[in-house]
């Protein structure tokens, strides 16, 4: 993944965009906050953090981390700055500083993330729609590796994939349609490689968001 230095202004982040923040001696976890909103030469507002129901305490000028993902730059991208004014009033924000820069850098589309989920297959054979399931044992942006039984399907089938990801605490049904790429035999089975094609832009976010969530 190649690094460059950007400026925040440049990703126009929406509010509701998800940050995780990292606070120096206060946790070794990335803390899961909402993007409220920012302005130049301003501050940039984001929602305080909870742990076990309660809102994190936090100090001003307290040194953070941030972490990000951004869908339409493909990119996952972090900055250093620090607590302005942290404050519960209407509700539990923070004002951060605006950092000087961000750094940026595009993810690879063959990052792939070693996972175990079980998918309905559906795919055509012998002039009728046949179901099967099979569990996925790495996925990545653009395919997935899934292993079986038995599959009766062979290269260059066209098949859907359906399953449930998690992602920021939500489940999410995934549906993505694919062609079979490759079949060999494994202990115990089978497995295929299966290229996904055109995804629907939903889908496509919460399998990038998850793969990143399951390789950092």
């Amino acid at each position: 993944m190649e690094e460059q230095q950007a400026d925040f202004w440049d990703l126009k982040l929406l509010p509701g965009q998800i940050l995780y923040l990292e606070f120096e001696g206060y946790t070794k976890t990335r803390e899961k906050s909402v993007l409220v909103g920012y302005r130049r030469n301003g501050s940039l507002i984001v929602t305080t953090p909870y742990e076990n129901g309660t809102p994190i305490k936090v100090r001003n000028d307290e040194p953070i981390n941030v972490r990000l993902f951004v869908g339409k730059r493909n990119s996952a991208c972090a900055f250093q700055t620090h607590v302005l004014f942290a404050t519960n009033v209407p509700f539990q924000h923070i004002h951060l500083k605006m950092p000087d820069y961000v750094i940026t850098g595009e993810i690879r589309k063959s990052v792939r993330a070693e996972v175990e989920i079980i998918s309905r297959l559906s795919f055509e054979g012998n002039g009728e729609v046949k179901n099967t399931t099979a569990k996925i044992l790495d996925l990545s942006f653009n395919g997935a590796r899934i292993a079986g039984k038995r599959f009766e399907f062979e290269a260059g089938t066209a098949i859907d994939l359906e399953f449930e990801l998690q992602v920021a605490g939500i489940e999410v049904t995934v549906n993505v349609p694919g062609v079979v790429r490759s079949i060999q035999e494994i202990d115990n089975g089978m497995s295929a490689g299966v290229q996904f094609e055109d995804v629907d832009d939903l889908h496509k976010i919460a399998i990038q968001a998850y793969v990143l969530s399951q390789i950092n």
